[in-house]
């Protein structure tokens, strides 16, 4: 490939240009090797004859100079490498807008189209599973009775209160129970819901928002439905 300004006659010219183009972009306030190097000639040459520099001093303060010149190399590759990564993490972040995602909550969205589902880990089967319903107040508007279970066990509900009224769309508590030994027992929930929207946070990494009920860390996802 041809470039242009190199006269083709001088084979030297393409890397005198690289040099040129290195030179005019270097940072003023930068401290190279050859100017490290410049100024530990000139300690050397008005040092104290009666009292000159060890050889293990010299060494010392070059290796010093390289290490550090190291690290700084090293930091600038590690925030590199950690903006590519989070591009890449945006990147892909993105293709879960649209989808569902299932994270721990008892907190859940309904909508007129999809009602409202989530997941209950029934740790100990039971006979008489049951999932209730709450709305903003506090109020029980529809109780599921969902009969035996164990394990892990998937519920949707369709918006209609206990007295078949369609409820309005919104976010709404709900809460898992059962028989275990003959008490009453509680079980961990999670819920099904839409990702609306990513982002990034340079604390949490990717974050996920969910429509209606909030963001949450996508590491708290279980599973992308």
């Amino acid at each position: 490939m041809a470039v242009s300004g190199v006269n083709d006659n001088n084979p030297y010219a393409f890397l005198n240009s690289n040099r040129s183009s290195e030179e005019t972009k270097k940072d003023p306030g930068t401290l190279g090797m050859e100017d490290f190097m410049s100024l530990m000639t000139t300690q050397l040459k008005y040092q104290d004859p009666m009292n000159p520099m060890e050889n293990g001093d010299f060494l010392g303060q070059i290796a010093s100079f390289a290490q550090v010149t190291g690290l700084s190399d090293l930091q600038d590759s590690f925030s590199t490498f950690s903006n590519s990564m989070q591009s890449n993490q945006a990147l892909q972040g993105s293709s879960l807008v649209g989808r569902k995602v299932l994270l721990p909550s008892s907190i859940g969205n309904l909508t007129a189209t999809d009602g409202m589902s989530g997941r209950i880990n029934v740790a100990d089967p039971v006979t008489d599973l049951k999932v209730n319903i709450y709305d903003e107040a506090g109020v029980v508007v529809r109780t599921i009775e969902m009969g035996a279970a164990s394990g892990y066990t998937d519920f949707t509900w369709d918006g209609f209160d206990d007295n078949g009224e369609a409820l309005p769309e919104g976010v709404y508590q709900f809460k898992a129970s059962g028989t275990v030994d003959g008490s009453n027992t509680a079980f961990a929930t999670g819920v099904m819901a839409q990702v609306s929207s990513v982002s990034i946070s340079s604390t949490d990494g990717l974050i996920v928002n969910l429509a209606g009920i909030g963001s949450a860390s996508f590491s708290e996802v279980v599973e992308i439905l």
